[in-house]
């Protein structure tokens, strides 16, 4: 049979790549909340819901972006060396294309490319320990699976997705809606129910024959109606053993755990999480895939040869820039903010600073730092939360980490104060009355030795009572 020829528009159509773009994604949404919600329409959102659109240099110079009307260069090339687009409307009602740059998730992207780290499972990040925390790949056989996989079939195997919806995070609005969804669905679900009833039943009676030494029954077990409503009041009845059944038919991600204030009460209890990671449990399931195509990689064990000390146990260190320092918010510490390759990292090295010393800048902002305060840090965990967030974990950068590339901790460039002068060996003490700018802020002064010069205990002795009793 022939097929249907195409007309030139509907070829031309097809054959488009700005046809081929993907649909716009949701933005992100906030909670409900009756306080106050402070948001910026032009911040930057924490993942990308537009496709970024780059054209090549011979089309640059003419501005052809491939689109209705070409755009203008002030906006695009003269603006930025790799300039690359997000359209809002191909056709405005001012008969203009609208459009913004997309440099913010595209840089963002280069550079956590440059760290070379593996995507993980979210995990909890113990800042308190020097333990670094166990890295679960999202791309395992057992862990990667959909509703639809093959993978379910193994023992022991995860998904990070379900069918049905998490219904620890929906609304009263939203679980009345999927209530009337779930009662027109009664006569498929009774019948997948009788279904996995039948395969209960086979499956004891030959662990049963098994057990007894007789020959295993070739004919399957039919369920009469009696048995399957006396089935279910037997589980109406006990909500411990209702509550696997129903998480089961309706393929429903787990619940948080239970509080310890219920549990001396009756719930329906859920089954055991069955979620690529704990975290999921408690924040609900992704709404993308966890490693979100921002890497492939499925290890960490990469060997970082320097060119002249040879294989590094760290890469190279990466600077971190304090976004906003410690301080005080309803009489409670805050955490720190800080920047790494773009991604804005929240409690880097909370503990650790206490023993080693704070960096320039953490503790209080000062605006005496040139740039701002920075630091080293060695990334360690990278992994992508339900939201769509990407979470990045880091440690400071060690000395050993640091010596091959010649970097050092950022010092706050100061002049002398009194705290500095406050040694007993400093040797010039700070005038603080003078007023006079010709004349110099420190004189050198003389100390006598006290305990330098004794030789034996009664010139010790001769000295103390010298330095109680002055004349």
């Amino acid at each position: 049979m022939a097929s249907a020829r195409l007309s030139p528009t509907a070829n031309l159509l097809r054959n488009s790549r700005l046809f081929a773009l993907p649909k716009t994604l949701k933005g992100p949404q906030t909670q409900a909340s009756s306080r106050t919600v402070s948001e910026s329409d032009s911040a930057t959102l924490p993942h990308p819901i537009r496709a970024a659109i780059a054209t090549p240099s011979s089309s640059l110079a003419r501005g052809d972006w491939g689109l209705k009307r070409p755009l203008p260069a002030k906006s695009t090339s003269e603006k930025s060396s790799r300039p690359v687009v997000r359209v809002h409307a191909l056709d405005t009602y001012e008969h203009v294309t609208d459009f913004e740059s997309a440099a913010d998730h595209t840089m963002t992207l280069e550079k956590f490319q440059e760290l070379h780290m593996p995507m993980s499972l979210p995990s909890k990040v113990n800042y308190s320990t020097t333990i670094v925390p166990r890295h679960s790949s999202p791309f395992e056989t057992d862990l990667d699976n959909t509703e639809n996989s093959e993978g379910l079939r193994e023992p022991g195997a995860k998904q990070f997705r379900h069918t049905g919806p998490w219904l620890a995070g929906q609304t009263e609005s939203e679980f009345l809606a999927y209530l009337k969804k779930v009662a027109v669905q009664k006569p498929e679900l009774l019948q997948k129910l009788r279904e996995q009833l039948t395969v209960k039943r086979n499956a004891e009676l030959r662990k049963q024959a098994q057990d007894n030494g007789e020959d295993i029954a070739a004919e399957a077990v039919t369920i009469s109606d009696a048995e399957f409503e006396s089935y279910i009041k037997t589980l109406r009845n006990d909500p411990f053993a209702l509550g696997p059944v129903v998480f089961e038919l309706l393929d429903l991600a787990s619940p948080p755990a239970v509080p310890s204030e219920r549990v001396g009460r009756k719930y329906f209890q859920p089954p055991p999480t069955n979620l690529s990671s704990p975290e999921y449990a408690v924040s609900g399931p992704p709404k993308t895939h966890p490693s979100a195509g921002l890497s492939y990689t499925r290890s960490h064990a990469l060997i970082y040869n320097h060119p002249k000390f040879g294989p590094q146990t760290h890469q190279r260190p990466v600077e971190a820039r304090i976004l906003r320092p410690k301080g005080k918010f309803k009489g409670r510490m805050s955490r720190a903010t800080a920047g790494i390759g773009g991604i804005a990292v929240e409690d880097l090295n909370a503990m650790s600073f206490v023993a080693s010393g704070a960096p320039p800048g953490l503790t209080y902002f000062d605006a005496t730092i040139k740039g701002g305060g920075k630091y080293w840090v060695t990334p360690i965990r990278a992994a992508m939360d339900n939201q769509g967030r990407l979470n990045l974990a880091s440690f400071r950068a060690s000395a050993t980490a640091k010596a091959p590339y010649g970097l050092e901790d950022h010092k706050k460039e100061s002049t002398l104060t009194i705290s500095d002068v406050a040694d007993f060996n400093a040797q010039s003490v700070p005038q603080m009355d003078r007023r006079s700018f010709g004349q110099p802020r420190f004189t050198p002064r003389e100390r006598k030795p006290l305990w330098g010069a004794a030789k034996d205990k009664e010139e010790v002795a001769r000295s103390l009572l010298n330095t109680l009793n002055p004349r």
